[in-house]
């Protein structure tokens, strides 16, 4: 059995403090300007935005929260906290599942779709992946491919949800303009009519 250092975990907390960092940045620059220039199209993105930034979070806080109490905790300590973060990634992916449902129809996108098939799969096995190779008692060694794994998802979630605000732009642009069209393209046909009947009278 291969062994994990605490090097590796504590650099490993490192890449992944700075990717939330930056994740973190991200989303509050969204929330206070990307959001406000939205009309009915927030109300489709919105709950779908606020379940992948969960989960996000919670994929980050596996690798995180493991890699500083590894070194310092002893593994039961560890196989708790990963348990716990375990049941808090499944309920956070069944929230992304219901939410880009509605996502999907409205968009018509198979990336969203895709994404939540690879991000179930790679949860399933990120959850049941330490107790397969370790059985009742994993090891740090068990616990360190499912944090890899963890970091793995976190990162292809985090690309899919800023592809998706391509789509929300998408969307945004193709619903308002149709409905201004229709709304601009009405009174003049009112007008023309009034117009041509002026002579005949």
């Amino acid at each position: 059995m291969l062994s994990v250092s605490d090097a590796f975990l504590l650099t490993l907390a490192e890449v992944t403090a700075g990717l939330i960092g930056l994740f973190l940045v991200g989303v509050i620059f969204f929330v206070e300007s990307g959001f406000r220039r939205l009309t009915r199209s927030r109300e489709v993105f919105e709950p779908y935005i606020r379940a992948s930034t969960r989960i996000v979070l919670v994929l980050y806080a596996v690798p995180l929260g493991l890699s500083l109490t590894l070194p310092v905790l002893s593994l039961a300590w560890n196989r708790a906290l990963f348990v716990l973060l375990s049941l808090i990634l499944v309920a956070a992916n069944i929230s992304t599942v219901i939410g880009v449902r509605p996502l999907a129809r409205a968009t018509h996108s198979t990336t969203l779709l895709l994404n939540e098939i690879v991000g179930s799969i790679g949860v399933t096995v990120l959850v049941a992946l330490p107790w397969i190779t370790g059985g009742l008692a994993p090891q740090r060694a068990d616990l360190a491919p499912a944090l890899l794994l963890a970091l793995a998802l976190g990162f292809i979630s985090t690309c899919t949800l800023v592809l998706s605000l391509f789509d929300i732009a998408r969307f945004e642009a193709t619903d308002e303009p149709e409905r201004d069209e229709n709304a601009e393209e009405q009174p003049p046909g009112d007008d023309a009519g009034e117009v041509a009947e002026g002579p005949v009278t």
